[in-house]
């Protein structure tokens, strides 16, 4: 077993970021689609290169066609579902949470929607999205012509 040192600020870090899944939970609540409000929010990492932004969500438990992702210019919202498996008569305990999920995520620039890569394995959830690289205002390799 390691033993961790006990840092304050780790947890404060760790509070932080539950209130803001809390106020993002409670933000699309209201979104108007098919499903239910979101009843758990999957940890995410994000991240941007020089042709994408790149996001990887902890999707453990849930199956690929229960996954929906929409682009809509700089926005990039994730929804779907975990759904319990078999049937179950009483708990003696229950720490996981299932039920359907939502999270957005704001880029800082619009992205190309219809070049969005997903790769789904041991229950992480990559997505490359490929930033719109407008004429004049492109960063790295040039464009080919013909």
């Amino acid at each position: 077993m390691t033993l961790r040192k006990w840092d304050p600020f780790r947890e404060l870090l760790e509070l932080q970021e539950r209130m803001n899944r809390l106020l993002e939970t409670t933000m699309l609540g209201g979104s108007g689609t098919s499903l239910a409000p979101p009843s758990w929010t999957p940890a995410a990492d994000g991240y941007e290169t020089t042709e994408a932004f790149v996001l990887q969500l902890e999707l453990p438990g849930v199956d690929q066609e229960d996954v929906e992702i929409h682009v809509d210019g700089d926005t990039l919202a994730v929804r779907g579902q975990r759904r319990m498996q078999g049937q179950v008569d009483s708990f003696h305990r229950m720490e996981r949470s299932f039920g359907p999920f939502a999270r957005t995520f704001k880029l800082s620039q619009e992205v190309d929607p219809d070049g969005v890569t997903a790769q789904f394995k041991d229950g992480l959830l990559k997505l490359e999205v490929p930033k719109l690289h407008r004429r004049g205002s492109w960063r790295g390799r040039p464009e080919k012509r013909e």
